[in-house]
């Protein structure tokens, strides 16, 4: 096959399959504007392309997503990036010249969640792993994790038809590997750079800026657009896989954080409605301490979501390590974590003005501590 790079955009003849194929950015074998020439297609390793086969086998399996931990902003501006925190669900992108793989941040499959992304690896050239978020808009055009709860949540039959009422993006935040080289090992500055220099070019995917400056001006525009918050990233820092790290440092305009669900009651009079959840989170002897319920943020399809989950997991005796009084409370096994927002959390109290923002299926119960890690 011809590898003469100065022959882009012009058409050849694939000596694999005879078919005509364009370079474009590094990729070989572009055949009648499909991703691969035909002999890649559906092909044992053995008759892929070089190039393709090259890709492919070093594509790592699974990365797990580098974490971040809640704090203040830095003292000094100096040496960080931020950028604006998202709202969504974390998925890392697989493209390996062929097929486009999203996971979660708990390495579930869920590209068949999202048909509007499936062709992202078009517009990517050579094979590469991306790091980002998935978001809903509300009406304002900011991120609403209430919207993204009808898309998480379907199956693969239903998501054609959730997709033309709740419309998803990707906000692509970090690149991982590319063309057959890890660059965990580089930079957040590099690494930020070498993203923006593939002009990704898909209409449901976006790059958002990182912004260098001061933190407090980053966050008051934030707080005036009212998302969750802002992410400061140290401009020297590395990527490391499954590592919650100060390098990241989440700063929150709204509390918010998971919590695990350990019951619920029904709206009185009315068993096809939920009235609250009773909530709670893990000591470190992992023992489920309750910290409260939320009985708001509700949407018309949470009760039928949150019914459908929790009813067939029943405790018959209190499952926390507390006793919550618990008349009217259907226990249920701590299987599932919700997204809560609140505006208070005493110390040794219990959340305040807590509403539900939707179930984190992208984190397991287990993970759950009263103070994080």
């Amino acid at each position: 096959m011809a590898q003469n790079a100065e022959v882009a955009n012009a058409e050849m003849m694939c000596e694999h399959c005879g078919g005509k194929f364009r370079y474009d950015k590094g990729r070989r074998c572009w055949t009648c504007d499909s991703l691969m020439c035909p002999a890649c297609m559906n092909e044992p390793p053995g008759r892929l392309c070089p190039e393709c086969r090259a890709s492919r086998s070093t594509l790592p399996e699974q990365i797990e997503p580098m974490l971040g931990q809640t704090g203040p902003l830095p003292q000094s501006s100096e040496g960080w990036g931020f950028e604006f925190k998202w709202d969504g669900v974390r998925a890392i992108a697989y493209w390996d010249a062929s097929q486009i793989r999203l996971e979660s941040r708990n390495l579930t499959n869920i590209t068949f969640r999202y048909p509007e992304l499936h062709d992202l690896g078009e517009h990517l050239g050579p094979s590469m792993v991306l790091d980002g978020e998935i978001v809903a808009l509300d009406e304002q055009g900011r991120p609403s994790f209430s919207k993204l709860q009808q898309r998480m949540h379907v199956g693969k039959t239903a998501s054609l038809r959730a997709r033309s009422n709740i419309r998803i993006y990707y906000y692509i935040f970090d690149l991982l590997h590319l063309d057959g080289t890890t660059v965990m090992d580089r930079t957040y500055e590099r690494r930020r750079e070498m993203l923006q220099n593939l002009e990704i070019q898909h209409r449901f995917s976006r790059v958002p800026p990182s912004y260098r400056g001061e933190g407090e001006d980053i966050l008051a525009v934030a707080r005036e657009h009212g998302l969750e918050g802002i992410m400061c990233k140290r401009l020297d820092s590395l990527y490391w896989p499954g590592r919650r790290t100060g390098d990241w440092r989440k700063v929150k305009i709204v509390n918010s954080r998971e919590f695990v669900i350990g019951g619920f009651k029904y709206v009185k009079g009315d068993k096809s409605r939920i009235g609250s959840l009773q909530l709670g989170a893990y000591d470190s002897q992992m023992r489920l301490r309750f910290v409260g319920g939320a009985g708001t943020g509700f949407s018309g399809p949470d009760h039928e979501i949150l019914l459908k989950r929790l009813e067939p997991i029943r405790q018959a005796r209190n499952v926390f390590a507390d006793d919550i009084g618990g008349r009217d409370v259907v226990f249920v096994s701590p299987r599932y974590v919700a997204q809560v927002e609140y505006r208070r959390w005493p110390e040794g109290g219990e959340i305040q003005q807590a509403a539900y923002k939707g179930l984190r299926t992208d984190k397991s119960a287990g993970e759950v501590f009263l103070k994080e890690p």
